[in-house]
C-alpha cells in the first residue's frame, strides 16, 4: 500500500521532540506493514484548528495531481489529523469519496467505512475539538491576566527587548527588558533615518550585510546559545527588507508600551507602561514623522543601494539614483556608463534638474570637498544622553483626566462615581508631580578618537567602505546646473558645522535643510529657485 505519513505540532516548544518522535513511529510502522512511503509529510507549528486542505504541506496532497499517489494516510494519533470535529466530517467525507484509507497508530481498529467506527473517530473527534478549546480558552485568560501585571505570555519578542527570569508571587515568571544588542540597533536606525536622511533599504542593506538577524531568528539564535531544548532554536534566514524593519520601527514597544493585536493597551486612561523605553515619545513621533517623508518621497521600489545612495541628492531634494548603459564602439568593442539620475525621472514628480552625472565625477566630488572641509578634524565617538521631558506624559494625563472628569458628569451609579472619582483623584496628584518635573533637554557627549577623518579615509579598503563612513557621519552631495558647468553644495551635519567654526571663524556653508530641501542660508530660499537668476558659485 502506498501510505502517505503525516506529522503536525501546533507549537515551536514541540519542535525538538515530538516530530522526531512521530518520524520515528511512523516509519517503523510503514517498514513493519511493508508499506511503501510515499513522502514524509511535516506540517511544523500549525494549529489542529487549520482545515487539512490549508495546511503548507499537506494541503497540495489532498488536490490535483498528487491526491493520486497514495492510498492511505498515517498519524500517530487521531488529533494529528486534526482537532477540529467539523473539519473531520469533512475529511471523513472526503476520504469514502475518494477512495482513501486512514490508519491511526494508536487506534488500529479504525475503520471509517463502517457506522460504528465513524460512530467512535466522531467521538475522538469531538473530544479533541472540546480540548483545543479548552486549552485556548486558557490560554486566553493567562494573556490577559499576564497583560494586567505586566508578564510576558510568549511569543516572539518585540525587536530591542529580550525575556528575564524573575520570581512574581512565589513562582518563575517572564517580564520584557532592553536587550542591549537589538536595542542599539533600534537606535541606530531611529538616528540614521532622523539625522542622517538614510533610506530603509539602505539599512537593511547595511544589516544584512552585517548578519543582523531579524526579530524571530535572533529569538532563535538566543535560544541556541542558552541550551533551551524546548524551544526553537533554528533561525530561517530570514533576510531584512523595507516593510520588515518599518513594521518594527512603527511599533508603540519601541517606547516600552504594552500592546495588543498591534494597539496600545491602556489603563485608566494611560498607556500601560511594560518596559524601559528604548525611544522617548518625542522621539518616536519624530520618526514616524521621518518615515511620513521616506514613504512619499518617490522613490523606486526596493534594490541593492550602490556605494553612493543616500550621499547624493538633486538640487529639488530627491536622492540621485544609479544606471547604467552601454555603447558600441567603431573598434565593434561596448563601453560602459554609469551615471545618476535625479528620483523625479522615476516618479511622477517634476524636476527641471533633470540631468545625469557622471558617477565618477561624483566619487571624486564628494572625496575632494569631503578632504578639503573635514579631513584634518578629528572624528569623535558620539554618545547620546537621554533627558527628561514629561510634556508628552502630561499631555496624555490631562487628556486622562478630561475623559474621565466627562465620565462622572455622565455616571449613573454611585459605585461608578466613586471609582471614577478615585481615578481622577489619583491621576490629578500624579499630574501636578509630572508638571513639577525640570525639563532636561536630550544631548550628545563627544569624546575623541585621535584618528582625523583623512587618516580613517585613506584606511578604507574600496568605495563601498568609504560611502558606509560618510553616510555615519551625516555627509551629503546637493548637484546642480549641468556636468559642463556644475554646481556642487558639499552638506554635513550641524556638530561637524559647529567645530568648524570654531577653527575657522569665516567659515559659514551655503545651504540648510529644511525637511530634506536645500535653502540658501543667505536668502532663506530654495536653492533650487534661486539658480536661475543667482547662479550659485562652486564651493
Amino acid at each position: 500500500m502506498k501510505v502517505l505519513p503525516v506529522k503536525r505540532i501546533s507549537r515551536d516548544t514541540e519542535s525538538s521532540s515530538a516530530l522526531e518522535r512521530q518520524d520515528i513511529e511512523l516509519r517503523e510502522a510503514i517498514a513493519l506493514g511493508g508499506h511503501e512511503l510515499v513522502h514524509m509529510v511535516e506540517d511544523a507549528t500549525v494549529s489542529g484548528a487549520i482545515n487539512l486542505d490549508e495546511r503548507p504541506s499537506l494541503g497540495e496532497w489532498l488536490t490535483e495531481p498528487r491526491v493520486h499517489e497514495w492510498d492511505a494516510l498515517m498519524v500517530t494519533t487521531q488529533d494529528r489529523i486534526t482537532r477540529d470535529d467539523m473539519h473531520w466530517w469533512q475529511f471523513v467525507g472526503w476520504v469514502l469519496k475518494n477512495d482513501k484509507s486512514v490508519i491511526v497508530l494508536d487506534d488500529p481498529s479504525l475503520d471509517l467505512t463502517t457506522e460504528d467506527g465513524r460512530m467512535i473517530a466522531g467521538i475522538k473527534a469531538t473530544q479533541a475539538a472540546k480540548y483545543r478549546k479548552t486549552v485556548q480558552e486558557k490560554k486566553l485568560k493567562q494573556t490577559a491576566y499576564y497583560r494586567e501585571v505586566n508578564l510576558w505570555s510568549g511569543g516572539v519578542w518585540p525587536f530591542g527587548y529580550r525575556t528575564e527570569a524573575f520570581q512574581f508571587n512565589g513562582s518563575k515568571r517572564l517580564r520584557l527588558v532592553k536587550d542591549p544588542y537589538t536595542a542599539g540597533l533600534v537606535r541606530e536606525a531611529y538616528e540614521r533615518i532622523t539625522d542622517l536622511g538614510s533610506s530603509l533599504s539602505r539599512i537593511c542593506a547595511d544589516w544584512n550585510a552585517r548578519g543582523v538577524l531579524t526579530a524571530t531568528d535572533y529569538q532563535k539564535s538566543e535560544n541556541a546559545k542558552a541550551n533551551k531544548e524546548e524551544a526553537n532554536t533554528k533561525p530561517r534566514g530570514v533576510r531584512w527588507q523595507p516593510t520588515i524593519l518599518k513594521t518594527v520601527l512603527i511599533s508603540p514597544t519601541l517606547m516600552g508600551y504594552a500592546t495588543h493585536k498591534g494597539n496600545i493597551v491602556r489603563k485608566d486612561g494611560l498607556p500601560v507602561q511594560r518596559a524601559e523605553p528604548i525611544l522617548t515619545r518625542a522621539e518616536f513621533d519624530r520618526l514616524q514623522e521621518a518615515l511620513a517623508k521616506l514613504k512619499g518621497s518617490g522613490r523606486r521600489p526596493f534594490h541593492e543601494p550602490t556605494a553612493l545612495a543616500g550621499l547624493v541628492f538633486c538640487i529639488c531634494g530627491l536622492p540621485l539614483y544609479s544606471n547604467s548603459s552601454s555603447r558600441k564602439l567603431a573598434n565593434g568593442t561596448r563601453r560602459e556608463y554609469h551615471y545618476y539620475l535625479c528620483a523625479a525621472r522615476f516618479s511622477d514628480q517634476m524636476c527641471e534638474h533633470r540631468v545625469s552625472w557622471d558617477r565618477q565625477f561624483l566619487m571624486d566630488s564628494l572625496e575632494s570637498y569631503f578632504l578639503e572641509t573635514v579631513g584634518d578634524l578629528e572624528i569623535m565617538n558620539r554618545a547620546f544622553i537621554p533627558g527628561r521631558d514629561r510634556t508628552s506624559e502630561v499631555t496624555e494625563l490631562q487628556g486622562a483626566v478630561d475623559n474621565l472628569t466627562q465620565a462622572i458628569a455622565s455616571a449613573e451609579s454611585a459605585t461608578a462615581v466613586t471609582a471614577l472619582t478615585q481615578s481622577l483623584e489619583r491621576h490629578a496628584r500624579n499630574l501636578e508631580t509630572l508638571k513639577a518635573m525640570p525639563v532636561v533637554p536630550s544631548s550628545w557627549q563627544e569624546t575623541g578618537t585621535g584618528i582625523t577623518y583623512r587618516e580613517k579615509w585613506e584606511s578604507q579598503p574600496d568605495w563601498d567602505a568609504k560611502g558606509e563612513l560618510l553616510r555615519k557621519g551625516g555627509f551629503t552631495l546637493y548637484c546642480a546646473g549641468t556636468p559642463a558647468a556644475p554646481v556642487l553644495h558639499f552638506h554635513m551635519p550641524e556638530n561637524i558645522e559647529r567645530r568648524l567654526e570654531l577653527r575657522t571663524i569665516d567659515y559659514r556653508p551655503e545651504i540648510e535643510l529644511r525637511d530634506g530641501i536645500p535653502y540658501d542660508r543667505e536668502s532663506g530660499a530654495p536653492v533650487a529657485s534661486l539658480l536661475k537668476s543667482n547662479g550659485h558659485r562652486r564651493r
